[in-house]
Order: structure tokens, then C-alpha cells, then sequence
């Protein structure tokens, strides 16, 4: 896995930050999908993804001291990047004011609970070429919001990225399936034109788990085109 921080204060100007916020990207993505787009105002924010490995025990550490001085702390987990939190921070003594999963489940490739393992296994074969363009088309859902993706599109090379889905779709099947749980997830946001995880299947896990979900339904699988997505995610969870 790799860390960014897109803003970061040094250990004696932490105490008068609002807190941190930070976000877990989907598969193939990296920093560069939110380091050019208006960020909440008062707070450091750490952008994590590539997830070919996750961190080690040591890294992991060291990511929780980074995240310990802050008095509020936020995730927001997109994708691929909602299993990837989880399993980060799943024993992770530092807690969380929100969490928010968007587009995704802890669950990511299931037939029950995400994508369908036989789609998945077609997307693996397609990507490259016309194939990505076409799974891009499918994540944006118009050409409009492609535009906008395009962007803030990693640069990540082709190779690395598939190596990723190759490594993601090793680690989720690998793992015992389990029952649906809250963990430390505060709520759900669900696109109602999502073409990668169907929406009724994220509905069933965070219903299921007894997290709060909410439905956008024109929204696609892609979430950043919407300018105050972030900010709306760090809102006080009502249902607390």
C-alpha cells in the first residue's frame, strides 16, 4: 500500500486543526483523485491506495501514530478501498468520528454482497485497450462525469494496476466469507446507477450489518464528480 498526505501540519500545529480525514481510494487509483479538488477547510488529509500488498504490522503502527494526536478523525473509504479500510484498521486502537463507505462493501467480490465473482473475473480479462476504456465508461456513467474523472486520473502505469486487481482478487477469495457485520462503519452511501457493485447487493451487506444507508440515485460508481461528496462524509453521523 502506498500513503500521501495532501495536507499535512507539523506535530506542534495539530491541537488546532478541526482533525484529519482520511481516504482510502478504489482499485487503480492513487493521490492524484483528490489532490487537485477543494478539500473540508481545517483538516490534514492522507489519501491510501495501491493495494497489491497491504501494509505490514510495522507500517500499519506507524500508521496509527500518525493518525493517534488528532482530536476527531474521519475515513471515507471508496470502492475497493471500503475492504482495504477494513482490513487496516480493523483492530486499530484509534477510533473513528465517522466512517463512510462509499461504493463498496467489506465484501467486495461475492455474489451476494458486491460484484459477482463471475463479472469480476471478466473485468480481470478485459482490462487493457478498449476494455479499460469501456470499464471507465461503466464507473463514470456519462460522458460528462468521464470528462470530469479524466481529470483527476491517476498516472499509475497499466502494468501496476493490473497487478493490483490480480493481488486484490487473491486476497478477497482467500478470505474466509463472513457474516455482515457494523465493524467501525458509522454509514453507507450507495449509487443508485452504479455499474461495477450493484446496488442492491451493497444495499443487502449494510442492511444486513445494520449500518445506515444511504441511497444517491443518480449516481454512479465514481463518486468525486459531486463537488461536496468529501465534506458532506464528515458531517455528524445523526444516527450516533
Amino acid at each position: 500500500m502506498q500513503t500521501a498526505w495532501i495536507i499535512r501540519s507539523a506535530a506542534d500545529e495539530i491541537p488546532a486543526k478541526n482533525g484529519v480525514i482520511v481516504f482510502a481510494a478504489g482499485w487503480a487509483g492513487s493521490d492524484e483523485l483528490v489532490r487537485r479538488r477543494p478539500l473540508p477547510e481545517g483538516y490534514d488529509f492522507l489519501c491510501l491506495y495501491d493495494y497489491r500488498t497491504l501494509p505490514s504490522p510495522e507500517e500499519t503502527a506507524n500508521l496509527y501514530a500518525w493518525l493517534e494526536p488528532y482530536r476527531t478523525r474521519h475515513l471515507i473509504a471508496w470502492s475497493f478501498g471500503v475492504w482495504a479500510a477494513g482490513r487496516i484498521f480493523g483492530e486499530s486502537p484509534v477510533g473513528w468520528d465517522t466512517a463512510t463507505a462509499i461504493g463498496g462493501t467489506p465484501r467486495p467480490v461475492s455474489d451476494r454482497y458486491g460484484i459477482p465473482e463471475r463479472a469480476f473475473a471478466v473485468t480481470v480479462r478485459s482490462i487493457g485497450g478498449a476494455g479499460t476504456v469501456k470499464f471507465l465508461e461503466r464507473m463514470c456513467g456519462t460522458p460528462e462525469i468521464l470528462r470530469e474523472y479524466y481529470g483527476h486520473r491517476s498516472t499509475r502505469p497499466l502494468e501496476e494496476i493490473y497487478e493490483e486487481l490480480l493481488s486484490l482478487r487473491q486476497q478477497t477469495l482467500a478470505a474466509p466469507p463472513e457474516a455482515p457485520e457494523p465493524g467501525f462503519w458509522t454509514r453507507a452511501v450507495v449509487g443508485g446507477r452504479d455499474a461495477i457493485f450493484p446496488p442492491e447487493q451493497m444495499r443487502r451487506y449494510w442492511n444486513e450489518a445494520g449500518v445506515p444507508v444511504k441511497v444517491c440515485p443518480d449516481m454512479p460508481h465514481y463518486p468525486l464528480y459531486e463537488p461536496h461528496i468529501l465534506t458532506s462524509c464528515i458531517a455528524p453521523d445523526e444516527t450516533r
